[in-house]
């Protein structure tokens, strides 16, 4: 009788290991990242390239060289993640030539900002075909030509080059397969802006996030939604990925994902506080500490005001996110 009393404990305590294992946050796994530098390429799988393209949130005088970039080199074609802006869609089709004689056949904008899109009109002149969220290709057909307009007057790419529209729009999802390689665009919510795409490609658990994930204090949120974009990143966090390519900032582990989450579950709460205390938003962005987020940006998270003043606004009720980007 006691032999089987100690069988049924021992069954039912792996019954609720095996519970609490599911219920527990697994942690990360550690891959090696690679060591780049600015504009570098690197082979991060098996015809699988990462360009790094030049940014900074503390150094004012590097450029800004748009937005990273990744290729896949499919068996008779390339698809590549970002259109960026004209000139570094140059410099990234340069950069493709010397990894594959294959031609590009599409090219994902992960959303319709112009570091992001605006280069879509040199893909187009190399033969490819434009695929975009349905909320991307909207908002890039309503807003594109006076957001095109006015980047001209700054960048000269822009001037001499016209917008080119989304060929190909898609819902939640759209794969490519070829039998050797396979990626995933999918739509998981909004986030940075209503219509990010990511790029998932499981054969090497990569996933490329645009904007929606970035690797340090580049987050812009003039079309986000902070609340939902909480919820996108916990939707990556389900997907078997070791490695991250963010829209801005090095590559990373999956580890990067909590960073970027907690970014806006922290803000969200400590703003949210300072409602409740009927502070101003003057004072609770210069109260605001979170010197994690400085630790892994070099930038204290108060000192990006806009960022604060958006949530505020969410958090109060002045923002209508239906009609952000419309």
């Amino acid at each position: 009788m006691l032999k089987r009393i100690l069988v049924l404990a021992a069954t039912v305590g792996l019954v609720w290991a095996a519970v609490w294992a599911a219920d527990t946050p697994q942690p990360a796994e550690k891959v090696e990242l690679p060591k780049m530098k600015f504009d570098d390429v690197k082979e991060i799988a098996p015809g699988v390239y990462f360009r790094y393209s030049s940014i900074s949130a503390t150094d004012k005088a590097i450029p800004f060289g748009g937005c990273n970039n990744t290729w896949i080199v499919f068996k008779d074609y390339v698809v590549v993640i970002d259109a960026n802006f004209p000139k570094e869609a140059g410099d990234v089709l340069a950069a493709i030539k010397k990894t594959t004689d294959k031609p590009v056949k599409y090219v994902l904008d992960t959303h319709h900002h112009g570091d992001h899109a605006y280069g879509n009109t040199i893909w187009a002149k190399a033969g490819a075909k434009v695929i975009g969220q349905i909320a991307c290709a909207r908002l890039l057909k309503m807003n594109g030509a006076t957001e095109w307009e006015k980047a001209g007057k700054d960048r000269k790419d822009i001037k001499d080059n016209e917008l080119k529209l989304v060929d190909e729009s898609f819902d939640e999802k759209l794969v490519l397969d070829d039998g050797n390689q396979r990626v995933e665009f999918m739509y998981l919510g909004h986030a940075h802006t209503p219509g990010d795409a990511v790029a998932y490609l499981p054969k090497h658990k990569i996933l490329c996030t645009g904007d929606a994930c970035v690797n340090g204090s580049f987050n812009y949120l003039g079309h986000a939604n902070t609340g939902s974009w909480i919820k996108v990143v916990e939707r990556m966090e389900k997907l078997d990925v070791k490695l991250i390519c963010p829209g801005h900032g090095e590559v990373a582990g999956k580890d990067l994902l909590a960073k970027q989450r907690r970014y806006f579950e922290d803000m969200r709460r400590e703003v949210q506080k300072g409602i409740d205390a009927k502070k101003s938003l003057e004072d609770i962005t210069s109260d605001l500490d979170m010197p994690w987020y400085k630790e892994w940006t070099g930038v204290a998270a108060k000192d990006n005001k806009t960022n604060v003043e958006h949530v505020y606004k969410e958090l109060t009720g002045k923002i209508d996110h239906s009609k952000l980007g419309s």
